[in-house]
């Protein structure tokens, strides 16, 4: 069993951000196992056992959704379902210990908002220095931070840039991207967007940082 992550999708037939009494609320939560066919999910709230009912669905596969993803949809919200609800993934055969993930719905639930904090939306470093590109994230459940660089206009453009450790996209929990021994071919701008995972799933919140890198 590797990593868990979840994410809330507040309302699936409207566009609003935010948790409202008497809509639907959607769970979901995603764990990496090997065999995936061997996995297997339990949901509890506030600690106790839940099964699927009319206005609890669980369902465990969804066809839209990679392997390895159990939903719950939560019918007509009401006071009463707010708690912490946990999804807890465990191997059939056993012998692993389970996964948990905590997911918290209450009347405080808020969603992300992004931001570049001042003066730092262009950074100007020496080459081979370190440098940390920051983007401050707000939002409870608080979302994971992806980093990815903006494609440059030109021939160049046929290939999207790669990050620092050679991915397209790299995660941060703490909305910080640090770079050690920073050289040329890392200028240029980098994108902080809020992931779907651990927070809402609606529109992601981005903003740009833009680094230039100086010989010494």
């Amino acid at each position: 069993l590797h990593k868990g992550r979840f994410w809330i999708t507040p309302d699936p037939y409207h566009n609003e951000d935010n948790i409202q009494i008497g809509r639907e609320v959607k769970i979901s939560c995603q764990v990496e196992a090997t065999p995936s066919d061997e996995l297997q999910f339990s949901w509890l709230k506030n600690g106790r056992p839940l099964k699927s009912s009319e206005r609890m669905v669980i369902t465990h596969t969804d066809p839209n959704i990679s392997p390895g993803t159990t939903n719950l949809d939560i019918i007509d919200l009401k006071f009463t379902d707010f708690g912490t609800y946990t999804c807890v993934a465990s191997l059939r055969n056993g012998g692993i210990p389970e996964i948990s993930i905590d997911v918290n719905i209450s009347s405080t639930t808020v969603p992300p908002e992004l931001t570049v904090p001042n003066g730092q939306s262009q950074l100007i470093v020496l080459e081979g220095d370190t440098v940390d590109l920051q983007c401050l994230v707000s939002g409870k459940p608080k979302p994971i931070i992806m980093w990815s660089r903006v494609e440059e206009s030109g021939p160049a453009a046929a290939v999207a840039p790669l990050m620092p450790d050679g991915s397209f996209q790299m995660e941060s929990y703490d909305g910080i991207l640090r770079i050690y021994n920073v050289t040329r071919k890392m200028s240029g701008t980098y994108r902080c967007q809020t992931s779907q995972y651990n927070g809402f799933n609606v529109k992601p919140r981005e903003a740009l940082i833009h680094l230039v890198v100086q010989c010494k």
